[in-house]
């Protein structure tokens, strides 16, 4: 069924459910919050509601971008986690659409309204997404302007044709859409469900591996967000177990190798991915974790057959290294 078409200069008004709802975690933001928070409410589009779910932070008063704005709702919690934080915020969400932003994080003018229009005018894409751009701090600490990365505003609303319909396969081979970028129709949130709050990392991939098996998407050529690279990012924290290799086997025995269209991967390739993933998680390890840990997974990614010889020197070399730094079991 073909959803009506709304004018998109309309304002929101009171009482009346708003066409998009962004949905924002936040935990210990407050340094950053304010940018992020601007980055949606200037947004040329402004029939929408921001859901912040303060996720049990302790340093500042979240409600007062509420007091600001009455397009903004806080929803108070204890720690939970960004799944819960999330899943919280979908549940209440009014909107048509939903849109996704971290709390340190910025939307780059016009992604909301470039994606909103593509959407009401293509009822058969239900994920609008488009590149991330990594910002990086300066050596004193502060980050450049956010405006350096911007893109002009008439790239915005360019889009690849060559990458719109089903994408999972894509998505599964390694090129996932980000957390910060997409818009996604309610109707799908519908179809796929929450978060997986058992999953510590790679939630989101989860999330849009699900979501490209239900819906076909649309990528934008464009930056549509900066990704704000902090120390305590989720990137940047290490874990012994290999979460994306958990999400990608899950995969696997939901939903095969194959898009809803037939196109496929073959099993090599797969095997290929897995193994790929094995030797991040070691090469990570072994630079800057356990090197018990990075024996396994050089161990694994041998296994899968990947770079056979750069593999098997790694594992060498981490085994050493394991023996050194705490025994036979690792650190």
């Amino acid at each position: 069924m073909t959803e009506p078409t709304i004018p998109l200069d309309q304002r929101t008004t009171e009482g009346a459910a708003p066409l998009v709802s962004v949905i924002m975690p936040a935990w210990n933001a407050f340094p950053w919050i304010e940018e992020a928070v601007a980055s949606v409410l200037t947004q040329s589009f402004r029939d929408l509601e921001l859901i912040v779910v303060n996720d049990g932070s302790t340093d500042g008063d979240y409600r007062q971008f509420e007091r600001r704005d009455p397009r903004v709702r806080v929803i108070e919690g204890e720690r939970g986690g960004v799944s819960r934080a999330r899943n919280l915020a979908m549940a209440a969400a009014r909107g048509r659409y939903f849109a996704f932003i971290d709390a340190d994080d910025v939307w780059v003018p016009g992604k909301l309204d470039a994606q909103v229009r593509f959407l009401e005018a293509n009822p058969d894409i239900d994920v609008a997404y488009g590149e991330i751009a990594r910002w990086a701090c300066l050596p004193d600490g502060t980050y450049p302007p956010a405006s350096s990365y911007f893109p002009s505003l008439p790239a915005v609303y360019e889009v690849d044709p060559a990458r719109r319909g089903w994408g999972y396969t894509r998505i599964l081979m390694g090129s996932p859409l980000g957390m910060i970028t997409p818009v996604m129709r309610r109707s799908l949130y519908e179809k796929v469900g929450e978060f997986d709050v058992r999953l510590s990392r790679g939630e989101d991939y989860d999330f849009w591996l699900r979501c490209s098996r239900e819906g076909r998407l649309q990528r934008f050529r464009a930056v549509l967000a900066l990704y704000r690279m902090r120390p305590t990012s989720a990137m940047h924290q290490m874990v012994k177990d290999n979460p994306l290799v958990q999400v990608l086997e899950s995969a696997r025995e939901r939903f095969g190798l194959a898009d809803p269209d037939g196109r496929a991967v073959t099993p090599a390739q797969f095997r290929r991915r897995l193994g790929r993933c094995h030797f991040d998680h070691g090469y990570n390890h072994f630079w800057s974790g356990d090197p018990g840990v990075a024996h396994r997974a050089f161990g694994r990614a041998l296994l899968h057959r990947y770079r056979p010889a750069r593999s098997l020197v790694y594992w060498v070399l981490s085994g050493f290294k394991r023996l050194r730094h705490g025994g036979p079991h690792g650190g």
